[in-house]
């Protein structure tokens, strides 16, 4: 006795060590692969966050460079109209309309030039918009003064801005002094001022295309570069950028600075788990197979399930259906409806057209039928000419004549077309409502077969 349950003993043992290392290996070979799975999608993200930064810094480098280029290429005319007033200002100013307007046409991102002789704004171009600005004298403009001395004293072109302009708006102003004298510049006749829109000149250069992708800041308000205020975004965003590149101008910079987003808000989400993707699946590739092997399964018993010719259920299928409807009605009250469904004079179409309209006619009768159902009702052929059909949670009157008029319409409404053959398929129906008095399920399929029988021989 005490050996036999001893043995007992250590075959149990034995069973439950067997369980315990498999359980361990199993485990153990799960955290491997997830390990190594991780490790590899960690060098991937790594990768993948030094290609943003590096496209960031492309396309940073290329809106640092179009800004420099649009900037130079606006000014080039403050210098052109500068350059004509030194050499000849009184005739400069008596065309100042044409002159003007060419060099405005030549322009990018200029809204409207103007000419100060002894810091007072006399002329302006566009002047529609632009007349408060006339009659302006700078010396007494405490806002405006500052570029315009800047730029005299430095002897150079200075941008201010951007600053609130007389006429509204904002926008970046350049100051070109204006000597009759160069290149010693002793004798100071005025200043030259291009009001230069900000917006259009953002727009333009694709910097605001980069707040698509990327938190974007600039700063160097009045070209003062790193130590100048923010004047587009947030200062923040100077703090560990993504990229950061410095707008020169004729006199000082401008600091622009972007910030890249996460990763999962520039890559779909299949990039960047790519790895985890391959890894893992390689990994499911066996539950994958059972998986197959059990879809196999169950298209081999739904197709035992199926009637052959018009791949409606068959009886077999509907019979448990309904039993088992009938079981939930009985335990949980659940409440439905079952239709039987009939072709008349059916043989006489087989007799007079054949077997194959016959056919025809069956398979276009589930197909209507089929047709105007619900999602969760169900049909099937049980007989030659005999169709079932189950309506759950349908219990009310009105609803199921509603259905089963659908269902005479859509067979009814036209007839039968075959090659030459015009068929007239006449149909009778009834019904019979799931009770909990009821016994059995051949009770429900008896009072539904008595509806149609009544309804044949109104």
């Amino acid at each position: 006795m005490y050996f036999q349950i001893r043995k007992k003993s250590v075959k149990l043992l034995l069973f439950l060590n067997r369980k315990v290392t498999l359980f361990s290996a199993l485990i153990s070979s799960v955290l491997l692969i997830v390990f190594v799975v991780e490790e590899l999608h960690t060098k991937q993200y790594i990768y993948l966050k030094n290609e943003v930064s590096r496209q960031a810094k492309e396309e940073l480098a290329i809106v640092r460079a179009k800004l420099e280029a649009a900037i130079h290429s606006d000014i080039f005319i403050a210098n052109s109209l500068a350059t004509l007033i030194t050499v000849n200002p009184r005739t400069t100013l008596n065309e100042w309309s044409p002159i003007a307007e060419e060099l405005y046409r030549d322009s990018n991102y200029i809204r409207s030039l103007g000419v100060a002789p002894d810091d007072v704004v006399e002329y302006v171009f566009p002047l529609k918009g632009n007349e408060r600005a006339i009659g302006l004298n700078f010396k007494r403009a405490p806002e405006r003064w500052p570029g315009i001395n800047m730029a005299r004293e430095i002897e150079n072109i200075f941008i201010a801005g951007p600053v609130a302009l007389v006429q509204g708006g904002d926008a970046f102003i350049v100051r070109m002094p204006t000597f009759l004298d160069p290149p010693t510049n002793r004798i100071y006749w005025g200043s030259v001022s291009l009001v230069i829109d900000n917006e259009a000149l953002f727009y333009g250069t694709g910097l605001y295309k980069l707040k698509e992708s990327y938190q974007v800041a600039v700063r160097g308000r009045h070209s003062l570069g790193s130590e100048g205020e923010v004047f587009l975004g947030y200062l923040d965003t100077f703090v560990e950028p993504t990229a950061i590149e410095t707008v020169t101008l004729p006199y000082g910079s401008w600091q622009i600075a972007i910030k890249g987003q996460s990763l999962e808000s520039i890559f779909p989400w299949y990039r960047i788990n790519l790895l985890r993707i391959i890894g893992y699946s390689f990994f499911g590739l066996a539950l994958l197979s059972l998986i197959v092997i059990y879809r196999l399964y169950v298209t081999a018993t739904r197709r035992s399930l199926e009637d052959e010719l018009t791949k409606l259920p068959n009886r077999r299928y509907f019979m448990f259906t309904l039993k088992t409807l009938f079981l939930k009605g009985h335990k949980k009250g659940e409440k439905f409806t079952l239709l039987n469904l009939d072709l008349e004079k059916f043989k006489a179409i087989n007799d007079t057209y054949g077997h194959s309209v016959g056919d025809f006619v069956l398979k276009e009768v589930a197909r209507r039928v089929a047709t105007v159902l619900r999602s969760n009702d169900i049909v099937a052929r049980v007989g030659g000419d005999e169709y079932l059909i189950l309506l759950p949670r349908t219990f009310k009157k009105q609803d199921i004549h509603f259905i089963m008029n659908k269902v005479l319409y859509s067979i009814n409404r036209k007839p039968f077309l075959y090659e030459n053959c015009t068929i007239h398929v006449a149909t009778s129906i009834g019904y019979a409502r799931f009770n909990s008095k009821m016994k059995s399920v051949d009770e429900l399929l008896h009072q539904a077969d008595r509806s149609m029988y009544y309804n044949k021989h109104k």
